[in-house]
């Protein structure tokens, strides 16, 4: 059989840009999922592979092509694609990895000159800034030649920097630093936020503290930059928002200078609460809607101004899109040209370009192209969650768009027919009603458009969002039916002619956005009704990748779940006669099948409760990496136990809320049992508050905890003990008359000591008690103090872990809870020395991340590391 060139090629055309751009996505995104990063010889492989398929495709005879070396071609193509985009983005990755601090240059004394690169975010006296560096030297006179040379060969050149009590500091100064730096390094824990992904995808090489010294000095004031510009907007909107007096209109600005300048970090913890509970959280911060708003109204702006004499030399349309592109670049800028809208831009740019050209082309296509570009300046974008938020959001208006075209299509032409009456001249009262008769339609069906359109991109990306976050706002449609056009069409245009009059006239400035601000105002009461409504939020945090696709391809299938079923009818001969009532009933059925079978994928955790698939007195430990502080999660068959917090970092980040609830979350923990603080250093209460805000229920127990806000509080005492599915628990300490605290640094030897125990093995809680406490526990309980695993007492401090103590404690393992190069220098190193001779095993989250101890019947422990399971080749392993 003979095939015209359009049959043959059919197999190339039809898979369009959007196709190809999803096999370079994937070369891309494996690279992100690999431990440590190819070496020369895997890359030369790949690179000699792709040379034979380009060899192939050369040599390739078209007019003897079948379907055959078509799909051939095809495949080829994308195995190109795919290597293309693995090698591009491991050969980015090592080239960024290539300037992250050398350990060996940890801890020293470093000069470094520079500028600031970004708006110094001041709290409580301490300024955090990105620094760029120009040059540096080793501080250290006495410093070896091997370690001078290592700090010359591989030295950072974008720091971000801590400054305590120190002067002003104000975006693109000069200034020359004496600073201790450390590689980029977070904390790892299940769910919990990639700090150290952060900082590689932003260039981050190290992070440090700008060190008290007089070799710190400002070099040179800021040069006119766009830093300049962004950081002088600010402080309009902060003189604005001076002469409010309205509490609720001083936190509107703070969102006003997330809309205005990207600027995030005056927004306050509770109302990120509800914009996380709304699922309105991209309306307040430059996006790529706001990018697009902006476009639009310089599009609509030239188009209608645009003088008659330049219409006859210069097309409007094309004079109107470049100034659209032009106000939205100028808008990126001052948004700092973040990540988001250098992603808004490209996408822009394509589209532009797309409608310039003229030429009919698929969405896909388009999509696609842009998803090519934004991979080929900036591999790293796929660790961005906004990156898969923006590209699913607009592939969903995409298949909306074309599912109702054809019949906005229809609608329209039936509308022209009935409105079009060549006999009608002057005044006709019947045509004025069908006038507005249509008009009205229109309206309904616009409106009916964008009902669908919010519904649809809430729920496609309910998945998307459970997996990148935990959870999901389920009044997400609603707030976002009122409030995007609400943003969109009323504070974004008060917000860009703020910006423009503040290079004009300042004190207009101040009163747009004074009244930018009183629009936010206005509508937060209706947000903070929403997000405070009982369901507001979904939370579930067990959500895997084939889960994500699952419920993706199930909501795919029912969307077109009557396409799905009229092309398996017609593939199958018995069924291609059927009537129209059976086919119908055939879809149904389809329809129904999907449902329960998408409805048994969400709801299947809230069937099994909190069981975590333990036998009776089988348990499992994890002791959670926060830090310099401590918090652990016990977990038995049906119970579950959170011992101490972590540490409160600022206003909106504390370990409870940043690091346990996120790891409850991942195990489906819906109730929790009991919140045990060992004593009140801030290191060890400071998340509890967030812990017990989610879990109202639950019991607290423990030592300084008459703060907290909770409905059941108690205090721990020596001899109080429970049971819960085989496992006993009992405090050994503090005794109830040591509960004095008789001097200012006796908190310590008042910590909760908790004994867990079953007949696979046991565990021993110590909190921060020192040498003291661990006399009178030797002297008191000292046939119980026996146990398989220690939580080591105090951070592995000198003041601890006595001889005598380890002894009789003789664990199995022992698990240090540590921050990574803290201030404290901990654990002691005649401490670490102890534990080494008991040659056991030893264990710090520091190096370890959060680290997950299972007391089995079988197996008796099984010990998971979390940064050495799921580290990838961007987290700082510390041997």
């Amino acid at each position: 059989m003979d095939y015209s060139k359009t049959q043959r090629d059919s197999g190339i055309s039809n898979a369009g840009v959007g196709f190809y751009a999803s096999a370079f996505l994937l070369g891309v995104l494996s690279v992100q999922q690999l431990p440590v990063l190819p070496t020369d010889s895997v890359l030369a492989v790949m690179i000699v592979i792709a040379c034979l398929c380009s060899a192939i495709l050369v040599k390739k005879n078209a007019r003897n092509a079948t379907p055959f070396t078509s799909y051939l071609t095809l495949s080829l193509y994308c195995i190109l694609l795919f290597l293309f985009g693995f090698i591009l983005s491991s050969v980015f990755a090592e080239k960024r990895l290539s300037l992250r601090l050398d350990n060996a240059l940890v801890g020293q004394n470093i000069i470094i000159k520079g500028y600031v690169s970004s708006i110094p975010v001041t709290i409580n006296q301490v300024q955090r800034f990105e620094f760029n560096i120009d040059s540096h030297y080793l501080h250290t006179e006495t410093v070896d030649a091997s370690l001078s040379a290592v700090s010359y060969q591989k030295f950072p050149k974008k720091i971000r920097l801590s400054w305590y009590y120190g002067p002003v500091v104000k975006a693109g100064e000069r200034w020359q630093f004496q600073v201790r730096l450390k590689p980029p390094h977070g904390f790892m824990n299940p769910g919990g936020f990639d700090y150290e992904a952060w900082l590689f995808q932003h260039g981050i090489d190290a992070t440090g503290y700008v060190r008290k010294s007089t070799q710190n000095e400002r070099l040179s004031p800021a040069s006119s930059s766009i830093l300049q510009i962004r950081e002088q907007l600010g402080r309009v909107i902060d003189e604005a928002a001076s002469k409010s007096h309205a509490h609720s209109a001083s936190q509107a600005f703070a969102l006003l200078k997330a809309l205005a300048i990207g600027d995030k970090s005056s927004i306050t913890s509770q109302q990120w609460r509800v914009l996380s509970h709304t699922g309105t959280s991209h309306l307040m911060a430059i996006s790529g809607l706001h990018i697009g708003l902006a476009s639009l109204f310089a599009y609509f702006l030239v188009r209608r101004l645009v003088p008659v004499f330049i219409i006859k030399r210069l097309p409007a349309q094309h004079l109107a899109l470049f100034a659209g592109l032009l106000l939205a670049f100028l808008y990126a800028l001052i948004a700092g040209f973040s990540i988001a809208t250098q992603r808004a831009m490209i996408m822009l740019a394509v589209l532009t370009f797309m409608l310039l050209i003229r030429r009919n082309h698929r969405p896909a296509d388009a999509l696609g192209f842009a998803l090519f570009l934004v991979l080929l300046i900036d591999p790293l974008a796929v660790m961005s969650a906004g990156f898969w938020f923006s590209f699913s959001a607009v592939a969903v208006i995409f298949i909306s768009l074309m599912s109702t075209r054809s019949e906005m299509d229809a609608t329209d032409i039936e509308g022209q027919r009935n409105n079009a009456d060549p006999g009608i001249t002057g005044f006709n009262i019947t045509a004025l009603y069908g006038h507005i008769s249509h008009i009205g339609q229109s309206f309904l069906r616009l409106l009916k458009q964008w009902l669908s359109l919010q519904l649809m991109i809430s729920l496609f990306l309910m998945p998307l969002s459970l997996f990148m976050f935990q959870q999901v706002s389920l009044v997400s449609p609603l707030a976002n039916l009122l409030l995007i056009p609400y943003v969109s069409f009323l504070v974004v245009p008060v917000v860009l002619l703020a910006i423009i009059f503040s290079f004009i006239f300042s004190p207009a400035a101040e009163m747009l956005f004074t009244l930018a601000a009183a629009l936010l105002d206005f509508i937060w009461p209706l947000l903070s009704y929403l997000s405070d409504l009982p369901y507001a939020l979904w939370v579930r945090g067990d959500v895997d990748i084939l889960s994500l696709l699952a419920a993706t391809v199930i909501m795919l299938l029912l969307y077109y779940a009557r396409d799905v079923c009229s092309y398996f009818m017609s593939k199958v001969s018995c069924l291609s006669g059927v009537s129209k009532a059976t086919e119908n009933r055939m879809f149904g059925c389809f329809r129904l099948l999907l449902s329960l079978l998408l409805l048994s994928l969400i709801f299947q955790p809230l069937l099994f409760g909190n069981h975590q698939g333990f036998n009776q007195a089988e348990y499992q430990l994890s002791v959670l990496d926060v830090g310099q502080g401590s918090a652990a999660v016990l977990l038995t068959k049906n119970h579950a136990l959170v011992f101490d917090a972590g540490a409160k970092f600022s206003d909106r980040l504390n370990a409870g809320s940043g690091v346990v609830i996120p790891y409850l979350r991942t195990q489906n923990i819906r109730q929790l049992d009991h919140l045990i603080i060992s004593h009140g250093d801030a290191d060890h209460i400071g998340g509890a508050q967030a812990i017990i805000d989610e879990y109202p229920q639950v019991r607290v127990i423990g030592q300084d905890v008459e703060k907290l806000v909770a409905e059941h509080k108690q205090v721990c005492i020596a001899g109080m003990k429970w049971q819960w599915d085989g496992v006993d628990f009992e405090f050994l300490s503090p005794n109830p008359r040591q509960l004095t605290i008789s001097a200012s640094n006796a908190r310590n030897n008042h910590s909760c000591v908790l004994k867990v125990s079953s007949i696979y093995g046991s565990i021993l809680f110590t909190g921060d008690i020192e040498k003291k406490t661990e006399k009178q526990l030797l002297r008191n309980h000292r046939q119980q103090l026996a146990a398989d695993v220690l939580l080591v007492p105090h951070h592995g401090s000198l003041s601890s872990s006595s001889q005598d103590f380890l002894d009789q404690v003789n664990p199995e393992i022992s698990v240090i809870s540590v921050g990574y190069k803290n201030r404290y220098r901990l654990p002691n190193k005649r401490v670490l020395a102890r534990y080494e001779k008991l040659d056991r095993q030893l264990l710090q989250t520091s190096n370890s991340g959060a680290i997950t101890i299972t007391v089995l019947t079988e197996t008796k422990f099984k010990i998971e590391e979390y940064r050495h399971q799921v580290g990838k080749y961007w987290h700082h392993i510390v041997r």
